[in-house]
């Protein structure tokens, strides 16, 4: 039964954590914006914050209410909580699929772009209304509540969710794996283009000039393979593999081609100017 009641409430503030995204980010961008890792209108970091949130106060030494809790404690204990949270599952998600669904980077007092202390402050806020407000409530609620109503909405949440994953980590897969081909052909045609102008830098400068124009192409050309055919939802999912840290974007690929083959044109004109001196000096 208390298993039941946990994973109902954590679907319920998943739903609620979806929207407030959603209508966030809507807001600041000024177009829709279809927030969470999964495909469904979930969000699973605030449901699991709010179950934990739920058991630690459980394990806290015994008081009347929630309400008695002194709000400089529930803040700190959110606050701290949700940082931990946020970190360790954005930490999760980049290491397993790739991807970066929030970045803190440009806020101040930020930790590796995965937390910031701006936000750990609202969360400690938001856990301070739900702890003192929204628990009591859940509590009145589950004793209304039948047993069995409870029991029957984990089936068919975790039956809907269990769905929702299974889809969302095969096209994450699906799409890791149409990036991975189209960087195999683009590494293979810089390589090649490499080796033929670093073959002939004595044949001037143009076509070191065409190779850059061909490997920006080359950029254009690969991420163009990997959107065709793809959903609404999995462009939204590699627009986060993009912002995956360790990874270069497609701009920062471009700059590379065009400093590589400017080292090759820089190489030619040394050389160049070398055989000009000894003929000089002959």
């Amino acid at each position: 039964m208390i298993i039941a009641r946990y994973f109902d409430t954590f679907i319920i503030f998943s739903v609620i954590g979806w929207i407030y995204e959603c209508l966030y980010c809507t807001l600041k961008g000024g177009h829709w914006e279809n927030r969470g890792f999964l495909f469904g209108p979930v969000c699973p970091i605030y449901g699991s914050a709010v179950v934990i949130a739920q058991i630690v106060f459980r394990l806290l030494p015994e008081l009347p209410s929630h309400s008695d809790y002194p709000i400089w404690a529930i803040f700190a204990i959110c606050f701290v909580g949700s940082a931990i949270i946020e970190y360790s599952t954005s930490w999760v998600l980049e290491r397993i699929f790739h991807a970066v669904w929030w970045d803190y980077s440009d806020m101040p007092l930020n930790i590796h772009g995965r937390i910031c202390f701006p936000a750990s402050c609202g969360f400690g806020a938001a856990g301070v209304v739900v702890v003192r407000f929204i628990f009591p409530l859940i509590e009145k609620a589950a004793a209304l509540t039948h047993p069995l109503l409870n029991e029957g909405m984990m089936l068919v949440f975790s039956m809907i969710l269990g769905m929702d994953l299974a889809l969302t980590v095969a096209s994450l897969t699906k799409i890791l794996e149409r990036m991975n081909a189209a960087e195999e052909v683009f590494n293979s045609k810089i390589e090649s283009g490499y080796q033929a102008v670093n073959a002939r830098v004595e044949s001037g400068y143009q076509a070191v000039n065409n190779r850059v124009g061909n490997g920006a192409q080359m950029v254009q050309d690969a991420a163009k393979d990997v959107m065709e055919g793809l959903t609404n939802r999995e462009r939204y999912h590699l627009r986060s593999m993009r912002g995956y840290r360790p990874v270069r974007r497609a701009t920062e690929v471009k700059e590379h081609a065009k400093n590589l083959f400017r080292a090759v044109q820089q190489k030619a004109i040394r050389r160049k100017e070398n055989e000009s001196t000894e003929d000089h000096i002959h």
